[in-house]
């Protein structure tokens, strides 16, 4: 019976976006690159000034009264895309996959946009982007439960924070998957 994920699958890129609403210009993302086991390789956290975001006023309302201050990195959404863009390219060239939890709207209009800023980037974009809620599914998790968080997955809404859970939850998902598919 296995214990563990099998070393054979390829490192995850999980990410996490903070938007302006669920349709809104992203202003903070993060994650890294994270072994099938959960073990991180490396990690990241941008963030631009929210009030350089498209979005809508009742979203912005939202924005600021439940998500936690991120240190601004970038003076420009846009900035702060090309920086993501240019951590994703080290992961990919690492082999990683990307993968995200519960990624429509927000994490698939985020890459998106950083392809409309560059079009050349077309077909440097994650091919399959990693649905986390489908592998939490296919192990028999529920996808929309809330779970409990570690100390390093604190706050919620942190961008990082988020990103680690959701790391987390997918290597709990491929483990429950690898043993019961023995």
């Amino acid at each position: 019976m296995k214990t563990e994920p099998d070393k054979s699958c390829s490192p995850f890129f999980v990410i996490d976006v903070e938007s302006v609403g669920l349709h809104g210009e992203g202003f903070a993302v993060a994650g890294g690159v994270y072994l099938p086991n959960g073990a991180a390789q490396w990690e990241f956290r941008l963030a631009c000034p929210i009030d350089e975001c498209a979005g809508d006023d009742d979203d912005r309302k939202w924005v600021k009264e439940n998500i936690p201050a991120i240190e601004e990195t970038h003076r420009s959404p846009k900035a702060m895309r090309d920086e993501f863009w240019r951590q994703w390219m080290k992961a990919k060239a690492d082999g990683a996959v990307m993968a995200a939890e519960c990624q429509w709207p927000v994490e698939a209009g985020f890459v998106k946009a950083c392809i409309a800023d560059e079009p050349a980037r077309k077909w440097e974009g994650p091919y399959p982007l990693h649905e986390i809620a489908s592998y939490l599914a296919a192990a028999g998790l529920d996808p929309m439960a809330k779970y409990p968080r570690t100390p390093s997955e604190m706050p919620m809404h942190d961008p990082l924070a988020d990103a680690r859970q959701s790391a987390r939850l997918l290597s709990e998902a491929i483990t429950r998957i690898s043993i019961d598919s023995d």
